[in-house]
């Protein structure tokens, strides 16, 4: 039943957020008129807004309680989107965006931890767990979108704020629903407030370079594909979606047939996938080879996102028993410091060298990063 509610909120939670999250850099261009400078600052100001925002996240969700975190990250979004409906200044747009995009870190971190919870201590119980919550958020992902687009060019940018504020609200009494679990028990060791764990270092640096590698999709796949296959951003478009699609609508499936096979094996067979889909693109010159590159690209997304969450709990559980969630915000900041350094260097790399090098580098910098690691094979063999 718990699965069932957090399925149900990431979906109307984040087809609302990514209604927005979609086009905020044609709403700082175009509706808040912001200078370039304005709009460098604010994506500037990301970084420790991220950084500050996961560290309250885990506290929070140690001492409060997963469903109460979550709903104060519900609550406090949503005010502060409803509000953007009426304040429409540029400066009033820097601090609403930056400020939801605080709330939602305590969002990501209290529901992971919460169905992290739902499982023992096997490595296989947190995969299908998380499975469904990938499932969820990834049909957000399909939904907000199309609906953003809509809103915005029939309605305008402040309607699709004012569409996260109501997707927030009404997932309040869904959240309700839920136990609320605390994890810290007695007192915290807090040395691992400011130091994680060496074990959970290196699973920080496994999400980092896995979210890192895979964000590619929003930035190098869409440059590259209109820039050098001449594809347009309209098919571009479609080509995110049919990613979204793929994976919400296989993630569990997948999710329950993976637990029956050995897991070391799934890994690697998935970082192979994942990363190697990265390079072939340079030899896809069609619509067909884009479709079979969206298609390898997710079925890798498929594999190791459960296996990745799931031994980030297990570490969370195993090393921080009485810190769960200010461990859990570790993993998810690094997911997101990936997904933020991941347009900056590729970029970079488009500036110094020709499309093929660059992702010939991210593709080894997946392989040999995902592969070889010890932390997971060292969890997947004592776990499952």
């Amino acid at each position: 039943m718990v699965y069932k509610i957090i399925f149900s909120i990431n979906i109307i939670r984040f087809s609302s957020l990514t209604a927005i999250w979609t086009y905020t850099a044609i709403a700082l261009y175009n509706f808040y008129h912001l200078s370039p400078l304005l709009i460098i600052l604010y994506y500037s100001f990301g970084y420790p807004i991220l950084v500050s925002s996961y560290i309250l996240a885990g506290y929070l969700t140690d001492n409060i309680g997963t469903k109460n975190t979550m709903i104060l990250s519900l609550l406090f979004t949503s005010i502060i989107l409803l509000l953007g409906f009426f304040l429409t200044s540029g400066i009033c747009g820097i601090i609403i965006l930056s400020t939801q995009a605080f709330f939602n870190s305590l969002y990501v971190t209290s529901s992971s931890t919460a169905t992290g919870s739902l499982s023992k201590t096997s490595v296989k119980d947190p995969i299908l767990s998380f499975s469904r919550f990938r499932a969820g958020i990834n049909l957000g992902w399909l939904i907000g979108p199309i609906i953003g687009g809509l809103i915005y060019h029939y309605l305008g940018w402040n309607f699709i704020l004012l569409l996260g504020g109501f997707g927030n609200l009404v997932s309040i009494p869904i959240a309700y629903k839920l136990d609320n679990r605390k994890i810290t028990k007695n007192k915290s060791n807090r040395k691992y407030f400011i130091i994680p764990s060496r074990y959970l270092m290196e699973i920080i640096v496994v999400q980092f370079i896995f979210a890192f590698v895979g964000s590619q999709i929003l930035f190098g796949f869409t440059v590259y594909s209109v820039n050098v296959l001449k594809i347009s951003s309209l098919l571009i478009g479609y080509f995110i979606s049919l990613n979204s699609l793929i994976t919400s609508l296989f993630q569990e499936p997948i999710g329950r047939f993976m637990i029956k096979l050995n897991l070391k094996y799934m890994y690697i067979l998935g970082s192979l996938i994942f990363s190697l889909s990265y390079l072939s693109i340079i030899y896809i010159k069609n619509i067909i080879g884009l479709t079979i590159f969206i298609m390898l690209i997710s079925l890798g997304e498929i594999i190791l996102n459960p296996i990745i969450l799931s031994v980030s709990y297990i570490i969370s559980r195993k090393y921080h028993g009485n810190e769960i969630g200010i461990a859990m915000a570790y993993t998810r900041m690094a997911e997101g410091l990936g997904r933020a350094f991941s347009t900056s260097i590729t970029a970079y790399l488009f500036s110094v060298n020709d499309y093929r090098l660059s992702f010939i580098l991210l593709s080894l910098v997946g392989i040999v990063s995902l592969i070889a690691n010890r932390v997971i094979y060292t969890s997947l063999r004592n776990n499952f």
